[in-house]
Formats: C-alpha cells, sequence, structure tokens
C-alpha cells in the first residue's frame, strides 16, 4: 500500500510538469507558424476556418517534438523538486532506492514512447500530406498566394511568372513576365499590369493582363514568329482537379505511409533518393526510443543536487535534449549525403546512447558521483556568477 502511494506521487510530480510543458511548447510552436498564418487571412482573404484547418495538420509535426521534450523537462523538474526538497533523501533513508524510485517513471516513459511512435509513424505523415492537400486547395481558390514580387513563380503547369511589384490587398501586379509553354508553341509575354481572377464554380483560375506585347515562337520553324500587341489579355493555366491530386503529386519521403514507404525502398532505383527514403524510415523506428533514453538520462541527472539551483536541472535537460536531436540530425546527414548504413547512424548511436544511460543510472544507484552533471553545474554556476556581476556593474 504504501509502495503504491509513493509510485502515485512521483507520478504526479512527473506528469503535472509534462503535462504543462507539452501546452506550453506547442503552443510556442503553433504562435511560430500562426505569425505567417495571419498574413494569409489579413492579405489573402484566407477564412479563418481553412487557417485552423492547416494548424491541425500541423500538430502531429510539432508533437513530435514536445511529447518526448516535455516528458524530458518532466522528469527533470519533478524529480529535481523532490531532490532540491530533500524528499529523495528520505525516500532513500526509507530503503526506498532509485530502482524502486525509477519504476512509475519508467511505466510512464513506455506510454511516452507509444505516443511518440504513433506520431512519428502514422500520424505526422498524415498531417504533412493533409497540409500540402489543404495548401493545394487553398492555392486553387486564391490563386495569388504564396506569389513574391521579383521572383520567378511556377505554381501552375507549363507556366512560369514574374512580376516586379505585387499589391497584396488588391491582388494587382505590375511590370509582368509570363513564359507560357504550350505543344504547339511557346510564347513570351510582356504586360505593364494585371491581376489574378478565379472561378470557384468552374474551378478555374485567369491571368488577365493589360496593355502588353506577345512573342510567340512556333516549335521547329525559325521563320514563323509572331508580335501581337494586345490592350487586354487572358491566360487560363492549367490546374489539376483535387480529385486526382493525390495520384498526380509526388509525394516526399516524410509524406509517405510507413508501409509505401518500406516497399518503395526495394522498387526504387536511384540511389540517393532510397538513401532518403531509408533515412526518414529509420527516423521513424527509432523515435520511441527517446522518451526511454530520456529516463536513463534524466533519472541520474535530476536526482544529483546542483549548486546552480533549481534552474540547473531545466537547463541539463535542453542540453540533453539539443545533444539527442543533434544526432538524429547527425545520422540524417550522414544516411542521405554520405551513404552510411542505417543500422550504424541510426541503431548503434542509439545503442551507444543506451549504454551511456544504463553507466549513468548504475553511477546513480550505487550513489556514485556523477562527474559529468559535477562539470556542467560547475559551468552553469560560473555563468550565473557572471550574469549577476555584469547585472551588478
Amino acid at each position: 500500500m504504501f509502495g503504491s502511494q509513493i509510485n502515485r506521487y512521483i507520478l504526479r510530480e512527473v506528469l503535472s510538469p509534462t503535462l504543462l510543458c507539452i501546452v506550453i511548447f506547442t503552443t510556442v510552436m503553433v504562435l511560430g507558424r500562426a505569425v505567417k498564418l495571419v498574413d494569409l487571412i489579413i492579405n489573402k482573404g484566407v477564412s479563418l476556418s481553412d487557417i485552423l484547418i492547416l494548424l491541425t495538420t500541423l500538430l502531429p509535426t510539432f508533437f513530435s517534438i514536445s511529447l518526448p521534450l516535455a516528458f524530458l523537462m518532466g522528469i527533470m523538474i519533478g524529480l529535481g523538486r523532490m531532490s532540491a526538497d530533500s524528499e529523495i533523501v528520505a525516500l532513500k533513508s526509507a530503503g526506498i532506492g532509485l530502482t524502486s524510485i525509477s519504476v512509475p517513471v519508467f511505466t510512464l516513459a513506455l506510454i511516452f514512447a507509444l505516443l511518440t511512435g504513433a506520431t512519428n509513424i502514422w500520424v505526422k505523415p498524415w498531417g504533412y500530406r493533409a497540409f500540402a492537400t489543404k495548401s493545394f486547395e487553398i492555392v486553387r481558390q486564391k490563386a495569388v498566394i504564396g506569389f513574391q514580387p521579383r521572383v520567378f513563380m511556377s505554381q501552375f503547369n507549363g507556366l512560369v511568372l514574374y512580376a516586379n511589384e505585387i499589391d497584396d490587398r488588391t491582388d494587382q501586379m505590375q511590370g509582368l513576365f509570363i513564359v507560357e509553354k504550350k505543344p504547339e508553341s511557346t510564347s513570351w509575354v510582356f504586360a505593364d499590369s494585371g491581376n489574378i481572377l478565379t472561378d470557384d464554380k468552374s474551378e478555374t483560375v485567369t491571368i488577365r493582363l493589360h496593355d502588353g506585347v506577345i512573342h510567340r515562337q512556333q516549335p521547329g520553324s525559325a521563320d514563323n514568329y509572331q508580335l501581337i500587341h494586345f490592350s487586354s489579355y487572358d491566360v487560363q493555366p492549367e490546374i489539376s482537379p483535387m480529385d486526382s491530386a493525390e495520384e498526380q503529386k509526388d509525394f516526399k519521403p516524410k509524406e509517405l505511409p510507413i508501409g509505401k514507404l518500406w516497399s518503395n525502398i526495394s522498387r526504387e532505383v536511384e540511389p540517393s533518393k532510397v538513401q532518403d527514403l531509408q533515412a526518414e524510415l529509420h527516423l521513424r523506428l527509432t523515435s520511441p526510443l527517446a522518451p526511454l533514453l530520456f529516463v536513463l538520462f534524466g533519472l541520474p541527472f535530476s536526482m544529483q543536487s546542483h549548486r546552480s539551483g533549481r534552474s540547473g536541472g531545466f537547463v541539463m535537460g535542453l542540453i540533453i535534449f539539443l545533444g539527442y536531436y543533434f544526432m538524429l540530425s547527425l545520422a540524417l546527414t550522414l544516411t542521405k549525403d554520405a551513404a552510411a548504413p542505417p543500422w550504424l547512424t541510426f541503431w548503434t548511436a542509439h545503442l551507444l546512447l543506451g549504454g551511456a544511460g544504463i553507466f549513468f543510472f548504475r553511477q546513480a544507484s550505487l550513489e556514485q558521483p556523477n562527474l559529468l552533471v559535477f562539470w556542467l553545474d560547475q559551468t552553469l554556476l560560473i555563468l550565473q556568477k557572471r550574469a549577476r556581476k555584469h547585472v551588478d556593474s
């Protein structure tokens, strides 16, 4: 009975800051994207409902980062507070060692490993595909979205558009240059001004140009060259229908379902694409290991006293997280660019980190000092003293 009460208490101490961190980290990432999405509402006329759908499709991407990070911070904050208030010492005095304390934390780690794995393996790719599909639909309805002045744009099939100036509110464009490629001819169109019109019922987009000239060259005939002046000229680019968008779209590896990602590796013949597919596959498969590794590092690092104060545990948690994701970035780069085998870049790296975590965990269970934590704590203490001196001066 006493043991179950202790387990519930430890679970509450870790889970409460974890849930709070999930909300905080996810909100910060949403706000980072919301700034750009709000611009679509104000300047491009995109409806609020479409923006909310886009944000919803982005949530799996945010959760793939916030879930393991929040869990690590929950360990560092929760157990760090218990250590600072001498509750860990009291538990050890009552005969409850690190192994017993770690049981509820490892149970929570298994739950977060399943959530992280499900998010990265299934939900996150769906989010990428849903975001791309919804973006395509919005671009078709509001064709000028994504246009930038003085940039060659190729949103439409067989057409390249360039504009010197674009008014975000009126969608009026100045100084236009268009290359229109058709099987029977290629046209170079210059116009003083123009705007884009959309018809939702017929699902068509029209680029209406004013005061310009068309240079048209027939293929295979150097003599057949046309020069046409116009006061008004309509260009209707081709847009693929939505019901076949997914079939026509060349999905990126991160957008592919796990089954198709696996099957494409065996069918792909181009080495660079195979490497990209392998990197994405093994990145997803190793993602559930993150919470388990964070427990092995978080338990011994959070339960050792910090002279730098309670903020020291939070900083150490960030260092652990950044170190882990630096390793993932290195594994991705080596697999994609250096053609290194995934079992070496991903699985062996996780195995080495797991071995290091077990070593630190064993040290903590034997009450041996953790030199790495000591050095990090001393560094933070020195930085804090310098910061106070700088503020006082």
